[in-house]
């Protein structure tokens, strides 16, 4: 059935836990929906690369979508993710996607197969092509690197497509935010979503919110929580958590920064599918060690006392990868 009223606040961008022979572990998979779901507005399966989708093959990226859909049981939305470079492959995918219970598909800005940026009328056509014969509505997903960074104008010029509803833009580019809530979020055209560290701008702006991985999504539920209450000071805490965390421990990447913080929640979905390697354990230990200072874990509450004091901890023990 067609959603009932538009997304807003947080997406939850579920992760994939892989077992000890990288396969999904679907027992682990359960637990982190349900952490999820106590959180978010909406779940996408399988659609971010901190998904690690792309290490999963066609029949288990499948299988992925309809456990997780299952799993998430109408809760909240859920958004399945259908990209690749090909509009054919898409569309079967969104076609598989409705038929499993999903409620969107999220499609990538592809580069071109072999490499390189498209033109926009190149990335027009494509959406155009996929929008038009999925059965669900499409979120088009921006993140530069796996996928294309086109210039502005072709955010503003894909909202013009019918049954493209909403975006998830990763620049973190204050500049793009502002023009595109405006003339997308806010001239009706879709509804735009940024990610963790401009999430409260992108609130304060008139954006509908952001996409995360968990356990971001605790972060960032409690500032849309504030926000909506009007207390912007509370809102500002725990958006200046997202200053340190997970950035100062960008050099490994997302996926296991991530993983290693959700262990200290109680909910282990493993470590990156291999070779790919995890946290360190004195980085695990020092993730918990901010966690639980900021008062996202245990009996102390959020105080800017907490955030400082875990700046200090930070600083005093560099934990910057060499």
């Amino acid at each position: 059935m067609p959603l009932t009223k538009p997304i807003k606040g947080i997406i939850g961008a579920c992760l994939t836990p892989f077992d000890d022979n990288d396969r999904v572990n679907y027992k682990a998979l359960e637990k982190e929906i349900d952490f999820l779901v106590t959180d978010c507005d909406a779940v996408t399966i399988a659609a971010v690369e901190a998904a690690e989708y792309t290490m999963l093959s066609r029949d288990e990226r499948k299988e992925l979508l309809k456990v997780a859909t299952d799993m998430v049981g109408k809760r909240v939305p859920v958004i399945l993710g259908c990209s690749s470079p090909s509009p054919r492959e898409v569309i079967d995918l969104a076609e598989y996607s409705a038929k499993v219970g999903g409620d969107l598909v999220q499609v990538l800005m592809p580069l071109r197969p072999w490499g390189g940026q498209p033109t926009i009328a190149e990335l027009m056509e494509f959406y155009t092509q996929v929008a038009s014969a999925s059965p669900l509505p499409v979120t088009c997903y921006h993140n530069p690197g796996p996928g294309a960074d086109p210039p502005q104008d072709a955010f503003v010029k894909i909202s013009e497509i019918d049954n493209i509803r909403y975006f998830k833009e990763s620049s973190r580019d204050i500049t793009k935010i502002s023009r595109l809530i405006e003339q997308i979020d806010l001239a009706g055209r879709g509804h735009y979503f940024t990610t963790m560290q401009p999430l409260l701008v992108t609130l304060m702006l008139g954006g509908s919110g952001a996409t995360m991985p968990p356990p971001g999504t605790r972060i960032g539920a409690q500032i849309v929580k504030a926000f909506r209450a009007g207390d912007l000071e509370t809102a500002r805490f725990w958006a200046r958590c997202y200053a340190l965390f997970p950035g100062k421990w960008a050099a490994y990447g997302l996926p296991p920064v991530m993983k290693s913080a959700m262990r200290h929640f109680g909910v282990d979905i493993g470590n990156p599918c291999r070779p790919y390697a995890p946290v360190s354990p004195r980085d695990h230990a020092q993730i918990g060690q901010f966690l639980r200072q900021v008062g996202l874990i245990g009996e102390a509450g959020p105080t800017p006392q907490a955030l400082i004091a875990a700046q200090d901890t930070l600083r005093q023990e560099d934990t910057f990868l060499r």
